[in-house]
Formats: structure tokens, sequence, C-alpha cells
């Protein structure tokens, strides 16, 4: 249970809300790491408007969160099966206002409290409440690009630490990076998250 909740946190601060808009696409890979506690996650992920997917391993398993034209997945390669979801959780969804993160964190009224480089990038240090990562967010964000590089979040579970690195914006990733694998068996889980 608590690597599905490390799953499901691999993206806590990783939510919808990328800014869509008719000026070229926006597109982003990273590789994330997650550490809470003794507990380390690590995921692949690509952006692209409003695809997205994030590639992870738990337990020798590998697990791939999708959002294509045709919906949001949660798909299990080894087992060949495939959930349609109506909506993720906003712990597996991708950067919040990615496109435009300093408008999300204006929308937040994120202050600024200091600067730091990390990894390699100049960033400025900001702090916002955020009730879906479910607390207090310090992010550190690249002044270059405007695009966060690190999260430290203090909610009730504790705190967790997502750090990206091999950041690349502007990446040239196909559509078919965002297609289901062919194969699979797609369960369609839609109205039984809408029950809970």
């Amino acid at each position: 249970m608590r690597n599905s909740r490390m799953v499901a946190v691999c993206g806590v601060v990783l939510g919808m809300g990328l800014a869509m808009g008719e000026a070229a696409a926006f597109s982003a890979s990273y590789d994330q790491k997650i550490t809470q506690g003794p507990k380390v996650m690590t995921a692949k992920v690509l952006l692209k408007d409003e695809l997205f997917r994030m590639e992870t391993a738990a337990e020798g398993q590998v697990a791939i969160i999708l959002r294509n034209r045709e919906g949001t997945f949660t798909v299990m390669p080894s087992e060949g099966m495939a959930m349609k979801i109506a909506v993720l959780r906003p712990g597996q969804q991708p950067i919040r206002g990615a496109a435009e993160y300093g408008e999300y964190l204006a929308e937040r009224q994120a202050e600024r409290i200091g600067a730091e480089t990390v990894g390699g990038y100049a960033c400025d240090i900001y702090r916002f409440t955020d009730s879906e990562a479910g607390g207090t967010v310090t992010a550190w964000v690249w002044k270059d690009k405007m695009f966060p590089v690190r999260f430290e979040i203090d909610g009730s579970d504790g705190k967790m630490l997502v750090e990206l690195s091999n950041l690349q914006l502007g990446a040239n990733i196909p559509d078919t990076a965002f297609q289901l694998p062919a194969g699979v068996q797609v369960m369609d889980m839609g109205g039984l998250m809408s029950m809970q």
C-alpha cells in the first residue's frame, strides 16, 4: 500500500493544469526522484501540452501513467492491462502550471524566500500553500526558464522531497510516446472511481 501511495504521490506537485494555448507546443522531459522518509521512488516523465507520461518501477513492477487524447490510463505492461480512469489523483499528475510556472506561482501568492543553485541551475526559492499537495510547498525554480527543478512538500504525511534531473525543456517528444502499448486490455474504471 505504501508503494502504491508513492506511485500516487510520484507527481505530488506534478498536477494537471498545464497552460494550453495557440502558441508553440510546450514539452519537457525529466527524471524525477521522490524521497519520503526511507522510501525513494524514481520515474521518467514526459510532458507535451496536455499529453503526459510517467513511467516508474516499484517492487520490480513497471507502471505507466498516461494521459492522451483517448483519456487517462494506468498501465501495467507486465500484466498486459490498462485501466482507464476518469481523473488522476493529485499525486499522479504532471507539474501544475508547467508551461507558465510564473503565473502558477502568482495565482498561489507564492513568496520568494531566497535563491540557491540546485543541480547546476540557478534558482529562486518560493513558498506557497497547495491544498492538492496537502500542505506547504517550497519550490526551487530555475531562473532562466522559470521552471521548477526541486520541491519540498511539508504535509500531513510528513516531508516529501521531489527532485528533477536530466531536464530538457522543448524536448522533441513524438505523440507515439503517449499511446497505449500494443495488445494491452483496457478496463474502464471511470464509473468505479466516481463512486468513491
